[in-house]
Order: C-alpha cells, then sequence, then structure tokens
C-alpha cells in the first residue's frame, strides 16, 4: 500500500481539495507519480502546524495529467474507504471550524493488514486478529473474537520478510474502532528494553514496506 502525506495550513486549504462528489468523500492529491487507477493508498492527513496526521484510506478513482497553459496540476483524485467514514467526518469538521482541536498522538500511525494471533496474558488459548494502524505507540487489532474483559494481551506478530513469530505485550486501551470494524485498540507495554527493541524493528519493516510521498499543500 501507498503512503501519501499532506499537510494543509488551514482547514480552507484542505477543502479547497476534498471531493465531494464521491459518496464517502475524497482529496485530490497533487503528483505526477503513476499510481495505478483502483490502488490502495493510505492518506496521512495533517491540517495546521500543531496538530498530528490523521490517517485515512482510500483508493485512486482518476488521474489528470498537469497543464502548464491552464496553470492544471497534475495528480489523482483518491476515494475514501466505507469504513473511514468518521475519520473523513471529523477532518471535515475541523477544517470548517465545527470541532475542537484535534487529538494529539505521540506517534504517527501506518497502515497495515498483518495476519496475528493474540491471547490473553496467563491464557494459553489463541485467538486470531489482523493488526492495523500500527505505531511505536500502539495499534489496533482487528477480530471477530469475543472481547476479553482483561486488559493484559499477548500478540504474536511476524513482521515482513522474518519466518518467526515475536510475541508482543500490550494493554488494551480501548474497544471498537470509528469506522465501525470489531476488535480493539492497544498500547504497547515494553517490560525490558528486548520488548522495546522487538516494538522498534516491527514498525521499522512495516515503514521501509511503504512507499512514501509527501505534498505541502498552499
Amino acid at each position: 500500500m501507498t503512503i501519501l502525506k499532506a499537510h494543509f495550513p488551514t482547514g480552507a486549504a484542505f477543502l479547497d481539495r476534498y471531493l465531494e462528489d464521491f459518496a464517502t468523500g475524497g482529496l485530490f492529491f497533487p503528483t505526477r507519480r503513476a499510481l495505478a487507477i483502483g490502488e490502495s493508498v493510505a492518506v496521512a492527513i495533517r491540517l495546521g502546524r500543531r496538530r498530528s496526521p490523521t490517517l485515512i484510506r482510500g483508493r485512486v478513482a482518476w488521474r489528470r495529467p498537469g497543464k502548464h497553459s491552464t496553470k492544471t496540476k497534475a495528480g489523482i483524485g483518491i476515494e475514501f474507504l466505507p469504513t473511514e467514514t468518521q475519520s473523513r467526518d471529523y477532518l471535515v469538521a475541523v477544517a470548517r471550524g465545527d470541532s475542537a482541536e484535534m487529538v494529539a498522538r505521540r506517534h504517527q500511525r501506518l497502515p497495515v493488514e498483518l495476519p496475528v494471533l493474540w491471547q490473553v496474558q496467563g491464557v494459553r488459548e489463541d485467538k486470531a486478529g489482523v493488526l492495523r494502524d500500527i505505531g511505536r505507540g500502539g495499534a489496533f487489532v482487528k477480530t471477530e473474537e469475543p472481547l476479553p474483559a482483561e486488559s493484559d494481551i499477548v500478540l504474536m506478530v511476524s513482521p515482513p520478510g522474518a519466518e518467526v513469530a515475536m510475541p508482543l505485550s500490550a494493554r488494551i486501551a480501548w474497544k471498537g474502532h470509528p469506522g465501525g470494524l470489531p476488535g480493539f485498540g492497544i498500547e504497547w507495554k515494553a517490560r525490558d528494553a528486548g520488548g522495546t527493541r522487538r516494538i522498534k524493528e516491527l514498525v521499522r519493516r512495516i515503514e521501509a514496506q511503504g512507499t512514501l510521498a509527501y505534498v505541502r499543500t498552499a
């Protein structure tokens, strides 16, 4: 999945690029890169100077070439996925001045779809899930399994390119998902230097797989 980063200095700048003609919302992203129609992308959108980026998934719906004579910028039209409704509504509300400051997050999240096994700490019963939106501070685990009452869990994760799964301790911070997906949000619990190193290595490998593109929209 290609990761795109867009910084809008003002809400008006974001709304100028926002595509209302898509039922689920979208964004015009100026670029000359040859991204394929239908390609999955994730856009880390930052509004203002001090706000943390909001990650929103989508797909490339169309491309347009640039025209110097008419000052038309080359770029792509990104259609947001139906699961991103709440993130979309929040961004639009902030851009319009209808919402309070965006919630600060120390670590940026990266989009990922990584199968994992998880279990409640001390209970040897593996349950299946998918790791999403990972960062050095935490992640979201999508799962159809009943959510545990306990907060401490252990994840068995196989980083991209690794042959052996690594155990990672975590705490369930919240349950449910803004996009309506079943699962829970976690915060990593590194009990020692080895745990911290494993978390950093996992995120590093996922970062290495993503293709980053930057744009500052005026």
